[in-house]
């Protein structure tokens, strides 16, 4: 039972922090690069392939906590600001180079 506690903190502390994540739209198109028709900060340089059921927090989980929902968005202008499109074998940017865009 603890487990579904958890899951369900997790899962109402995810929506609050959306509700303060920076707008995809606001980045400045200099800070943006296309690649394959994906777009992420030309800054990036660590990577990571979404797995089929991802979320945005699996993600952000997997890779320790090292970022933020807010940032992981802004480095990749194309995930929505409620991470619903996420798909499967896309490379997205989960690491930049210090000191990264202004997100």
């Amino acid at each position: 039972m603890p487990v579904l506690y958890a899951h369900a903190f997790i899962w109402t502390l995810g929506l609050a922090s959306l509700a303060m994540s920076a707008p995809a739209e606001n980045i400045p198109s200099d800070k943006v690069s296309t690649q394959n028709n994906l777009q992420m900060t030309p800054l990036c340089d660590l990577f990571y392939e979404v797995q089929t059921g991802d979320t945005c927090w699996d993600i952000i989980v997997r890779n320790e906590n090292t970022f933020t929902m807010r940032e992981l968005l802004c480095w990749n202008p194309d995930i929505n600001p409620v991470c619903t499109n996420l798909i499967p074998g896309r490379d997205i940017c989960v690491g930049v180079l210090y000191p990264g865009p202004t997100c």
